[in-house]
């Protein structure tokens, strides 16, 4: 699902005026608009958010709604409109669904459900399509999968039920925004995808982005409840994050969740990078060197300065500096077939591990250190599990 419009051979007295006219659209519905530098961004809920780029002459604004759902996208048509009705100009509405040519948002509706049960199928049928990327908009990560249950936007949910569970009461677990209005329940499924994908636990004051995210669930909880006070909700964390940033409860009385949603950063999970995928901690700090072409992951930390283990891999062999020793070396092969070799060592005090993973012709190279002995075992199992990416 998605919607685009170009608004054609705009000056720079019309670019302006535009832009004017976006942030105060963006004020008016009570959502954030960001200056990107290489694009602005105007982010309506988790999973759905509104692109604006420039192409020469052309101003060009378009959303992938495919996982915010019928009324994120019908809410960016609706959006859209009113830029076309506040800026004068030339303008082309493209709508993969033609929601604007009837807004008929119960066929839109339906047009969902048909796009779910068509990926419920895939889910079950074909190998191997429960470990892409099905549930979100945009990633780096995907959670790994658990035997017998199913990878959501919401967490995890048994095979049994995700089989049988009516489509109309599925749309929830999958989509944000399923109704016309941003009800109790649009909230609570935003609260709910925020923990499920972004949500760091203990880990949550470790910086700004943390910090901001946990601050956002609880906001969305508390309008939630606000708005349905009959609604199950989080409770546990709920209470977690109202604890750690020293926030008032204003839940009283709420009705709690049967079972709480386990954020997948608390688990391991595939870190993607380029056509690679390296096992660690979703909650690892993330960045990338361009100089060596490397990904860095490092331990999460609940007090600065501390750290317990560190993990860099590239495509490149540069970051290794034996190589040639290494493949000397007898290697491990994997369920996957993956054939990885592997050299462990210590240098004043500091445990390294040094490892080459190949699948077919491709080569990735892990260079992971630890501060403690005890730390190793995880890191070696880490390494076992990396590999590669298939789209």
């Amino acid at each position: 699902m998605f919607v685009q419009l170009v608004c054609k051979n705009c000056n720079p007295d019309k670019k302006d005026e535009i832009y004017q006219t976006l942030g105060a659209l963006s004020q008016r519905e009570g959502v954030q608009i960001e200056d990107r530098g290489h694009a602005v961004e105007i982010f309506v809920c988790p999973q759905g958010k509104i692109t604006v780029q420039e192409d020469e002459n052309d101003v060009v604004l378009a959303a992938n709604t495919r996982h915010g759902g019928p009324g994120f996208h019908a809410f960016v048509v609706d959006f859209f409109e009113d830029l076309q009705e506040e800026v004068e100009g030339e303008y082309e509405l493209f709508d993969d669904t033609e929601y604007n040519k009837d807004e008929d948002f119960d066929r839109l509706i339906a047009k969902y459900e048909e796009e779910l049960e068509y990926v419920r199928k895939l889910i079950l049928d074909r190998p191997g399509f429960s470990e892409k990327n099905y549930m979100f908009d945009e990633t780096y990560y995907l959670p790994q999968v658990q035997q017998g249950k199913i990878n959501t936007a919401t967490g995890t949910m048994d095979l049994t039920t995700f089989q049988t569970t009516n489509i109309k009461h599925l749309m929830d677990r999958f989509y944000v925004w399923n109704d016309w209005d941003r009800d109790g329940q649009f909230y609570l499924n935003s609260a709910l995808t925020l923990i499920a994908k972004d949500y760091y636990g203990q880990y949550s004051m470790m910086d700004e982005v943390s910090e901001k995210i946990a601050q956002t669930i609880a906001d969305d909880i508390e309008v939630a409840y606000r708005l349905n006070p009959l609604l199950p909700m989080p409770l546990q964390t709920y209470g977690e994050i109202c604890d750690m940033l020293h926030r008032d409860r204003k839940l009283k009385g709420a009705i709690a969740m049967e079972e709480e949603i386990m954020p997948y950063r608390n688990e391991n999970v595939h870190h993607i990078f380029e056509d690679a995928r390296i096992v660690a901690l979703g909650s690892a700090q993330r960045n990338y060197d361009p100089i060596t072409q490397s990904l860095f992951l490092s331990a999460p930390y609940q007090d600065e300065g501390e750290w317990s283990w560190l993990i860099q891999a590239s495509l490149q062999p540069d970051i290794l500096s034996n190589v040639d020793e290494l493949l000397e070396r007898e290697p491990y092969v994997t369920q996957e077939q993956n054939v990885i070799w592997m050299d462990e060592y210590a240098e004043d005090g500091i445990q390294y591990i040094d490892a080459i993973i190949r699948e077919d012709e491709r080569y990735l190279y892990v260079h992971a250190l630890a501060q403690e002995f005890d730390r190793m075992d995880y890191l070696r199992k880490c390494i076992l599990q990396s590999g590669f990416y298939h789209a």
